[in-house]
């Protein structure tokens, strides 16, 4: 598998949903004073709560609870850490296996 690229709006904080391996995932991300936090809920699963959204840095670090690839964001102009006014354009939300 490759990288799929999830779309986002530019919203701080946000709730969608998205097809990942066949299984429906709901992810919620919010903006605070300390980052961007991420919660992903996999096929009813909480697979994620609360991670820290750093550069390269995987949103899914338990497989064993159902998510079975790679959760990241990637900063295409460098290695900052994500912020919503780049969502989409800057920051990427990605999801598969690296290459």
């Amino acid at each position: 598998m490759t990288w799929v690229n999830i779309p986002l709006s530019t919203q701080p904080n946000q709730t969608f949903g998205a097809q990942l391996d066949g299984a429906y995932a709901q992810i919620t991300l919010t903006t605070t004073d300390y980052g961007l936090f991420a919660d992903v809920i996999y096929d009813g699963v909480p697979v994620a709560l609360a991670r820290l959204c750093l550069d390269r840095t995987d949103i899914n670090p338990n497989r064993y609870l159902g998510l079975p690839q790679m959760l990241c964001f990637a900063d295409l102009q460098g290695t900052t850490d994500p912020v919503a006014a780049g969502f989409g354009t800057r920051y990427l939300l990605l999801y598969g296996t690296p290459p």
